[in-house]
């Protein structure tokens, strides 16, 4: 299980179904002396001042500590919607971009910029790449992928081995065998499986079973009733039907095969679990083993589709879910061959449709733009590049790292950790309702986290053949070579090192299971951090994020592992229920958020993220405050006090315009909340905002009930 920090964005609706490559009480207080600021939003705010102050003042532009005064909305009052304030004037003047769902000043803007580099590296790899290894390898598999003659050339003729293996499948051992042979190439039919840290030993990789089988984003899709489901349903199935008659079949049959595999697909989300009960490690950790696992599913033949994956000797297997392979069990029985087979055909072609003609790719454009409201389909050379990306991402990452990420920027990083580290250490020692045998069991896990930063300890090879006119090839063998690689991590040690993230991605995460954090290059820039920019908007930009993912270990899920990774309470009983209450509190107050016109967002959901903001905010602020402790001066900006540049750092770098649609197909799907109700609900569960920009009791960011976990 990883968890991340960042937003879902395009890529995650449009997602292939091929296998995967893979949480608070107040901060220990620290005094810094604040001086009178004026108060912004006077509606709402306290007629109390601030103290005078004790060190010298230097007066700065907010432009020259590292934030947008552009981006202010100053006739809003921070009190009532510090979002708006700190972002209202970017999105009154920001269009979103045709080809992207949202626009956002941290991760699209960031993302584009390394979109640029990474194209400017992989056009002169395939134009002159000279006698170097890895720019022969990036500029052949960047130049497939914008040969489009040769693209359209050859048409649907990478996957026909494929579609004959599905063409002749007519019982439960024939649909074993194309199941195989998909799995075998990248392609996870029916179910995901690939390596997993077994949670009751962490050390060791076993394999993993997780539900799948089905083509929208959510099993949710398939079970509501209401209009917009309905809608949605029925292009789906024109969407099916519109495939199949790509890979050969008349179009009057495809309409009944597409029906007939939309009602197959329902029944494959009735057996499946809801998101929320997906966010169980418990209820998702269940090591029935090979044996259990060929008796939920028998119908299946599992001895063939293990030796056919590779794993002839595996034993060890966990599954999220018991119920889904019975279920699943139980539909290869009732359901005709010929519909298994339609299935299976509709299945990869929408997976490949990416790889594949221009026909094919706007096709499946079309359809996940009703879902995100994107208008226009990114260019051919993102779509390339990002594909490079993920497929030859250690070959990129060396270059990124060389050009794009500065030392300074890995030693700021550390430093963070370090602080913030520290912060959540004096953190725990002052919690009034964790007992002394808990909070030593915290301290321990808190000592044995680890972080890396900027770029992996060994870079990755890639040993599969390149075509330079063959990109559906090319990208086929690149996820079997991933599949295998992934693969063959089942039965051994765990590999603490491997990255499951590239250099240059705009993200970072936290792994429960390895008790550690991981911050790629790709996010280490403006707005997040710059070395240009201060310390209050520097923690409160990439110290969040730093905050945020070490909060993770603490969130509802991170909190029922131990320092080794392994899923056991640690907890004492009263504690334990506190904590629960606490986290209650939290799951409750998000869940009143309202987005896209009248839909809630799921607190339930999104209650891990939701806690590792608001634990993530309050100590990248104590960290800010002692980082700032022996500063020889107190920085006013624009009239903003140090504590308040710290809160816009942190607003601003989550300003975003979202499409009302993809707004709400995120709080269908998404775990994390929009960046307006991250930023404000955050703020509003801080004490120290309410004091900082001197808001009144009942004021929306003070409520008279916040909910403190860390």
């Amino acid at each position: 299980m990883r968890i991340t920090l960042s937003i879902i964005l395009i890529a995650a609706a449009c997602g292939s179904g091929k296998s995967p490559t893979k949480t608070s009480p107040d901060p220990a207080p620290v005094t810094t002396p604040e001086v009178a600021a004026p108060a912004p939003g006077p509606a709402s705010a306290a007629p109390d001042v601030a103290p005078a102050p004790t060190k010298p003042v230097s007066n700065k532009s907010l432009a020259e500590i590292g934030l947008d005064p552009a981006a202010l909305d100053k006739t809003a009052d921070p009190c009532e919607d510090f979002y708006q304030f700190a972002c209202g004037g970017w999105i009154a003047k920001t269009q979103i971009p045709a080809d992207k769902p949202t626009a956002m000043r941290s991760f699209v803007d960031i993302q584009d910029r390394n979109l640029e580099y990474e194209h400017d590296v992989l056009e002169k790899a395939r134009t002159k790449p000279g006698n170097d290894t890895i720019a022969k390898q990036l500029g052949a598999f960047y130049g497939s992928c914008v040969d489009e003659a040769a693209i359209e050339k050859a048409g649907i003729k990478p996957i026909k081995p494929m579609l004959d293996v599905v063409g002749n499948v007519k019982d439960a051992k024939s649909l074993t065998k194309a199941v195989t042979v998909l799995h075998s190439q990248g392609f996870s039919a029916l179910f995901p499986m690939g390596p997993v840290q077994d949670s009751a030993d962490a050390r060791n990789v076993i394999a993993g079973i997780d539900q799948g089988g089905i083509g929208l984003p959510d099993r949710d899709y398939y079970l509501k009733d209401d209009p917009q489901s309905k809608t949605l349903r029925a292009d789906y199935e024109t969407y099916v039907a519109d495939m199949l008659v790509e890979a050969g079949h008349k179009a009057d049959a495809a309409k009944q095969e597409a029906t007939d595999i939309v009602a197959l697909e329902t029944e494959i989300a009735k057996v499946s679990k809801d998101k929320v009960a997906r966010r169980d490690p418990k209820g998702t950790y269940n090591k029935i083993n090979r044996a259990g696992v060929a008796k939920q599913m028998s119908h299946f033949e599992w001895d063939v589709f293990w030796k056919g994956v590779g794993l002839k000797d595996v034993k060890d297997v966990t599954v999220s879910s018991p119920e889904f392979l019975a279920g699943l069990d139980a539909l290869i029985v009732k359901t005709k061959p010929e519909i298994w087979r339609n299935y299976l055909t509709a299945y990869v072609m929408r997976a490949a449709a990416p790889i594949l003609t221009k026909k094919l790719e706007e096709r499946a454009f079309k359809f996940f733009a009703k879902i995100t409201g994107t208008e226009q389909m990114e260019p051919r050379w993102k779509r390339c590049t990002g594909r490079t990306d993920g497929a030859l991402g250690d070959l990129l990452g060396q270059a990124f790292v060389r050009d794009k990420f500065a030392g300074a920027s890995k030693s700021a990083a550390e430093d963070q950790v370090h602080a913030i580290n520290a912060a959540m250490k004096a953190n725990l020692a002052a919690l009034p309702w964790m007992d002394a045998t808990t909070k030593a069991k915290a301290d321990q896990k808190l000592a044995a986290m680890t972080y890396q930063i900027g770029y992996p300890k060994r870079w990755k090879n890639y040993s599969f053949s390149i075509d330079p006119k063959a990109w559906g090839a090319n990208a086929i063998s690149a996820d079997k070579a991933e599949t295998a690689r992934q693969l063959a991590k089942i039965g051994k040690p765990v590999d603490k090192d491997d990255w499951q993230m590239t250099v240059p991605q705009v993200n970072a995460y936290y792994d429960p299971q390895l008790n550690g954090m991981v911050f790629p290059a790709g996010i280490l820039q403006k707005p997040f951090y710059s070395v240009d920019s201060s310390i209050p908007v520097n923690l409160g930009g990439m110290g969040v994020v730093v905050g945020h993912e070490l909060t993770h270990g603490f969130d509802d899920q991170g909190a029922q592992y131990d320092a080794d990774g392994n899923l056991t309470n640690w907890w004492q009983p009263e504690t334990e229920k506190l904590f629960k209450q606490r986290t209650q509190c939290v799951i409750d107050q998000y869940s009143k958020y309202e987005v896209a016109g009248a839909t809630k967002l799921n607190g339930a959901n999104t209650v891990g993220e939701n806690i590792a903001d608001i634990g993530g905010t309050k100590l990248a602020l104590s960290a800010y405050r002692t980082l700032r402790a022996s500063a020889p001066d107190t920085v006013i900006a624009d009239g903003f006090t140090e504590d308040q540049q710290f809160f816009l750092g942190y607003g601003q770098a989550w300003c975003a315009k979202m499409r009302p649609e993809f707004e709400k197909f995120l709080a269908t799907i998404d775990v994390h909340s929009p960046p307006k109700w991250r930023v404000n609900g955050a703020v509003s569960a801080t004490p120290d905002f309410a004091k900082t920009w001197r808001c009144k009791v009942g004021a929306k960011m003070r409520p008279a009930n916040q909910c403190v976990v860390w």
